[in-house]
């Protein structure tokens, strides 16, 4: 499971609502070497809505599947990335899909709805079915509160991490908040710089 963020050294994410403002064409071009070179996209709905999502797409072969991960299934019937030809998977918890049946049946010409976990979803069980279809590589883009509780639950094995060349505005809200938790210690294995962005692959260590 390799996540991938960009954030600027004050620890901005997002500038007006959007990735956009602290990423930049180098950041783009990791972005969509890591898309070319995975099995599965993983995303939180809140996310998915902000950044517009549309089906995902790679160089050659078949594109990634699309999972959209929501406790409150909040999905846009309108949302670009519901595809009946290349249909996303949305997990879900049981209750959730309990409380949303009608949407539900609504988009289910369009993706495809699981449900992992009773209240919430457990991703243990998420990542167990998709290893089971075949997903070897499963890359995480966002948001903050489902990478957090990856980590939490010990599922992120490597950190793909943009240091922006731009002080950001708006809020700093960092990627992560693991609480009063022990650190979660990384390695740096991999180091470069293109254009003033500084692109770092962490390989998280669980103790």
């Amino acid at each position: 499971m390799r996540a991938n963020f960009a954030t600027t050294p004050n620890g901005v994410i997002k500038i007006n609502g959007t990735s956009s403002g602290v990423s930049g064409p180098p950041d783009k071009e990791v972005f969509r070497f890591l898309r070319n070179n995975c099995d599965a996209i993983l995303v939180g709905a809140a996310t998915a809505r902000a950044e517009t999502y549309s089906t995902p797409t790679r160089n050659a072969g078949t594109p990634p599947q699309l999972v959209v991960v929501t406790n409150s299934f909040d999905i846009a019937e309108t949302s670009q990335y519901l595809d009946e030809n290349n249909p996303p998977l949305i997990a879900t918890s049981r209750l959730s899909m309990s409380k949303n049946t009608d949407r539900v049946v609504r988009i289910s010409n369009t993706a495809t709805v699981l449900a992992f976990g009773e209240n919430s979803v457990d991703f243990d069980e998420l990542f167990s079915h998709l290893f089971a279809q075949g997903i070897r590589i499963l890359l995480f883009e966002g948001g903050p509160a489902v990478f957090s509780q990856l980590l939490l639950d010990g599922l992120v094995d490597e950190l793909c991490l943009t240091i922006s060349p731009r002080i950001g505005s708006g809020t700093p809200t960092g990627f992560a908040e693991i609480g009063a938790t022990p650190p979660i210690e990384m390695t740096l294995a991999g180091l470069f710089e293109t254009d003033g962005y500084l692109f770092c692959r962490y390989l998280i260590k669980y103790i």
